[in-house]
């Protein structure tokens, strides 16, 4: 059967005081503008205390009933709701009133528009009274009288004041000197005179323009007169028509400035510096000036200027010293000072002159000659250049010879006595990028000059077989070592194993013939049958106390299955079931026991649920299991109302989900 959702509702109250995330409410209760009454609710946001933070109004009868009225008619108390083409009969705006082409008020109409113009479009605005202040508009009747009515006053440059009526005056523009007015329709057009000037243009290249002006600022005659066309300079003529005469300054401190605002030309010349020509003015302690003339006191020396430094004379005394290790000599003569530069030997620097058959000199610049060899670079490194000799000799296996100016170095062939280059015949050798490398079996044992090796003490041919080896101190075969009275592995090899049948077919036996020590952290047994002749197998024996013992015991891989001792109640501990006849606890079959310990101790009654174990039930071996009927304040099983569940198969469905009222 279909099932009926009824939400939460209300005839007493309007908004709910409790309504949870997503759950509905109504309200029936009549709305009096103020209860919330005639409402649907519905819970939005987070939940507190089962109370969502926000009851929504989402629909319900007092929205619905403003929408039940014609369309396009306009009803008090509900909503507007536009007819089939979108109008509605009237409309009130507070104290505005639009009814059909009317719109009335009870008062004044003001229209705000931000600014903005009012367009009529381009009609006739008609019942508009006289206005009575300056910003009412106006009809055309107040128009009409103001303009038959109004005067205003004139006023020129010059004369005094007149006062003109609109309506009976005629205002008339009239022209003076030079000066005519014309008027056609409502246009007033003002022209100038005409001159006896006659028009044109006046002046060219070699002509001036003249004219004669009137007190009023006009042109009564205008004409030309002509003007040089050369400028004579230093005698020669030159065309102001056509030609330039430029002015420049040729530097050496001599600058030109013109400017354009006075037509002015100013030569200027530099005060003159250490860098740059220029006016100087003469010392009178170290110069004399004659007529324009400068000479140098005869008293005065400034200094001199070397390439490691400035020297500064002494009282105008300036020494010149040579330098016998650099092999220059300095002597004076009257005034005159010589440097003179020795020549230069192997122990004596100075100057020389270069042998042209060696050196080749290019405006002082000495390069040794193209036929000599600068150096030689060899596998080794730079080598030292002696004299002017090269020798280039051969090693081991190499032989070097020329012809003419061409070295050939080649390499010797190789012999018994001799190293050299050699072939390597590819049925013994093989030959790849150079690595020369003997073939498998391309050499017999018996032509090596050893063709047999000793081990130990005994000798063994190449290829023969040895059965005994004595002498030997230690053995590594592979990643064992024998050594002593010691078989081990090495440090990689984390096993030793031994194989009696070989190829690892698990097959075979080992016997050891004496006592076996296993004295390692794990010994290992993986066999299907393990017999030990002694009655007693000692398990933790070396174990101090029971706490040492703790966790000892036999454990079967595989199952998982462990019988351990726990020091913690000094007991065995199974972790798989036991299946035995008859098991005993302190003289108590196990299966009472655990009756007696479950009826008693293991279980406890929870909510809604009875146990019940007594001398009854012992006796019957039974523990009772009664659940408690469910209550308001007890929770337990409980029986559906039919009326609203059906219950089939333990399975309950509602028919009626009732949210209640509030």
């Amino acid at each position: 059967m279909a099932s009926i959702i009824r939400i939460k509702r209300s005839g007493t109250s309007g908004d709910p005081t409790t309504l949870a995330a997503g759950e509905l409410a109504y309200s029936y209760l009549a709305d009096n503008g103020s209860n919330g009454g005639d409402r649907l609710y519905v819970g939005t946001g987070t939940e507190i205390a089962g109370n969502a933070v926000n009851h929504e109004v989402i629909g319900g009868k007092f929205f619905t009933q403003m929408l039940d009225h014609a369309k396009g008619t306009l009803t008090p108390n509900s909503a507007i709701i536009v007819d089939a083409d979108s109008k509605i009969d009237r409309l009130l705006v507070d104290d505005l009133v639009f009814d059909g082409s009317t719109i009335s008020n009870t008062g004044s109409i003001t229209f705000d528009t931000n600014g903005n113009n009012i367009n009529v479009g381009n009609v006739r605005l008609y019942g508009v009274a006289t206005p009575t202040v300056d910003s009412d508009g106006v009809n055309k009747a107040y128009v009409d009288n103001a303009v038959t009515t109004n005067t205003f006053t004139i006023a020129a440059d010059e004369g005094t004041n007149d006062s003109f009526n609109t309506a009976t005056g005629t205002l008339t523009f009239q022209g003076h000197t030079g000066l005519s007015t014309l008027v056609t329709d409502d246009n007033i057009r003002f022209e100038l005179d005409s001159t006896s000037v006659t028009p044109g243009s006046y002046g060219s290249t070699t002509q001036i323009p003249t004219f004669t002006v009137d007190p009023q600022g006009r042109l009564t005659a205008a004409g030309t007169a002509n003007v040089a066309t050369n400028l004579t300079i230093n005698g020669d003529a030159i065309s102001l028509l056509d030609s330039d005469v430029t002015f420049t300054a040729t530097g050496n401190g001599l600058t030109l400035t013109y400017t354009t605002s006075t037509n002015t030309i100013d030569y200027a010349i530099d005060d003159a510096s250490t860098s740059t020509k220029g006016v100087v003015q003469f010392h009178d302690s170290d110069f004399s000036v004659t007529s324009g003339v400068a000479s140098l006191d005869t008293a005065v020396m400034k200094g001199a200027t070397t390439a490691s430094g400035d020297a500064t004379p002494n009282n105008h005394i300036m020494t010149f010293a040579g330098n016998a290790i650099q092999g220059l000599d300095a002597s004076a003569s009257g005034s005159t000072v010589t440097l003179t530069p020795r020549t230069a030997t192997y122990s004596q620097l100075g100057v020389s002159k270069f042998e042209s058959a060696d050196f080749v000199v290019n405006s002082g610049d000495v390069s040794i000659d193209s036929d000599f060899i600068r150096s030689i670079t060899t596998d080794d490194g730079a080598m030292t250049i002696g004299g002017h000799a090269i020798s280039v000799l051969g090693g081991e296996g190499i032989n070097v010879t020329h012809v003419g100016t061409s070295i050939e170095v080649a390499g010797e062939q190789a012999t018994a006595n001799n190293l050299g280059v050699a072939s390597f015949n590819d049925q013994d050798f093989n030959v790849s990028s150079g690595a020369v490398t003997i073939k498998p079996s391309s050499i017999a044992n018996s032509d090596l000059v050893n063709d047999d090796v000793t081990i130990g003490d005994t000798a063994v041919a190449l290829g023969a077989t040895l059965t005994d080896v004595t002498g030997l101190t230690g053995a590594t075969i592979d990643t064992i070592r024998i050594d002593g009275n010691k078989i081990s592995t090495n440090t990689a090899t984390n096993d030793l194993i031994l194989d009696p049948l070989s190829g690892d077919s698990a097959g075979g036996r080992v016997v050891i013939l004496g006592d076996l020590l296993v004295q390692g952290t794990e010994t290992i047994v993986n066999s299907t049958t393990v017999s030990v002749n002694d009655k007693n197998l000692v398990l933790a024996d070396s174990a101090a106390d029971a706490s040492a013992a703790n966790g000892a015991g036999i454990t079967v891989n595989g199952a998982g299955a462990t019988i351990t001792y726990s020091v913690a109640g000094d007991k065995w501990s199974f972790n798989k079931d036991i299946d035995a006849p008859e098991i005993y606890r302190n003289g108590v079959i196990l299966r009472e026991y655990i009756e007696d310990h479950l009826g008693n101790n293991f279980f406890a009654a929870g909510e809604g649920m009875d146990i019940t174990y007594g001398s009854g039930q012992d006796s019957d071996n039974t523990i009772s299991f009664s659940a408690e009927l469910a209550t308001y304040t007890n929770k337990g099983v409980a029986s559906f109302d039919s009326d609203q569940f059906t219950v089939t198969s333990g399975f309950a469905t509602i028919a009626t989900l009732d949210g209640g009222t509030y």
